[in-house]
């Protein structure tokens, strides 16, 4: 019998999330991934990512699962041929339900290829280290027929990240040890955060989860039986769209993390090395990555500063912002708002955009 060649690779780009805490650049209308984000790199972070995991994919380019509400901007954004692998949610479920229909879009378009599932919306540096390291996990998802975490051991006590306690070496690979895993970790204490660097048993969790398409929906099935129950007809037929909205108001929300993965046993973890990574939550994160002057500023082209350090500068509207003898500071400017917040205080902008809303300003969300 001649030989059947592999199938080829899939990625899957999560564009889902709406980036609260990056107000009052980030609006319902414009969330975190279609903003510039990435220390000064001036692509969209959705747009870099397409751009570092294409070269994984064959001609029809990675699958982007996105709101519905954003198909527009896409189109705009994103290459002509992505239109035929954008996956459009009618309504937010959360992260189960969307990896569940990119599991079930790419079966429908290209069988049961090994799949990498990705956030659209992190620091990732070099895109080449990157690829190695997601090449051998899509290899290993085949290989093995289990699902594969992309994890990177941690270079500080982060609490603000997931983990991943990882076991026994399994295979050493080009792009890092594979490793079982053992158990999923919340975002621990400073405490626990500084054990996870001492001991090297715990990864950071990065969000990439790497399967053949079956094997993620039978997990799904199995761990998440109502999501699954109310999927089903989208699940069992190839013209998925057709009856998506109605299936899909069913489903409850869920993360993946907890609806699937910390339920399913026999995961492996790629401890992956040769790149660095960042989850860009906050506008601290967006400090950490971009260009700095002598006193520590990250001031862009419309900041100027006088005896002052360590602040961020962000101005959409071209209008400068000068600071003199302050430090510690993000600033942020837009047409209809300002952000003036302490450094180290990125995660509470989320707080701010709840009390806006508590107060009947939606239209400054919008």
């Amino acid at each position: 019998m001649p030989r059947r060649d592999p199938p080829r690779r899939q990625v899957a780009i999560l564009a889902g999330g709406r980036g609260t805490r990056f107000w009052p650049l980030g609006r319902e209308s414009r969330p975190k991934q279609l903003l510039a984000l990435d220390g000064d790199d001036p692509r969209p972070l959705l747009l870099s990512t397409y751009e570092r995991v294409a070269p994984l994919c064959d001609a029809g380019g990675p699958f982007v699962v996105a709101s519905r509400a954003l198909e527009r901007p896409l189109r705009r954004l994103l290459p002509a041929r992505a239109r035929a692998r954008l996956v459009l949610e009618p309504m937010p479920r959360d992260t189960a339900a969307a990896v569940a229909l990119a599991a079930h879009a790419v079966r429908c378009d290209a069988g049961d290829a090994p799949t990498a599932v990705v956030p659209s919306d992190h620091h990732v540096a070099p895109d080449a280290g990157y690829r190695k390291a997601l090449a051998a996990a899509l290899s290993a998802a085949a290989a093995h027929d289990r699902i594969v975490v992309l994890g990177l051991p941690p270079t500080r006590p982060e609490t603000g990240y997931g983990y991943v306690e990882a076991g026994a070496v399994v295979k050493r690979t080009p792009g890092g040890r594979l490793r079982e895993v053992l158990r999923f970790v919340e975002k621990p204490d400073l405490a626990r955060a500084k054990r996870y660097v001492r001991t090297g048993r715990h990864l950071w969790n990065l969000g990439t989860f790497v399967f053949r398409p079956s094997v993620f929906l039978d997990a799904f099935a199995r761990r998440f039986p109502e999501g699954a129950r109310a999927l089903a007809p989208v699940l069992a037929s190839r013209t998925w769209r057709r009856g998506l909205a109605a299936a899909f108001a069913k489903v409850p929300k869920r993360s993946v993390d907890h609806a699937v993965m910390e339920k399913e046993r026999g995961l492996l973890v790629l401890e992956a090395k040769g790149f660095s990574w960042d989850d860009l939550g906050s506008f601290d994160a967006v400090l950490r990555h971009a260009a700095l002057d002598a006193a520590g500023n990250a001031l862009g082209r419309d900041g100027v500063a006088l005896s002052a350090s360590r602040c961020l500068v962000r101005s959409a509207d071209g209008a400068p912002v000068v600071l003199v003898g302050v430090d510690d500071l993000l600033v942020v400017r837009t047409a209809d708002a300002t952000l003036v917040a302490r450094r180290g205080r990125g995660e509470d902008v989320k707080k701010a955009v709840e009390a806006l809303r508590a107060s009947g300003r939606e239209r400054l969300l919008r």
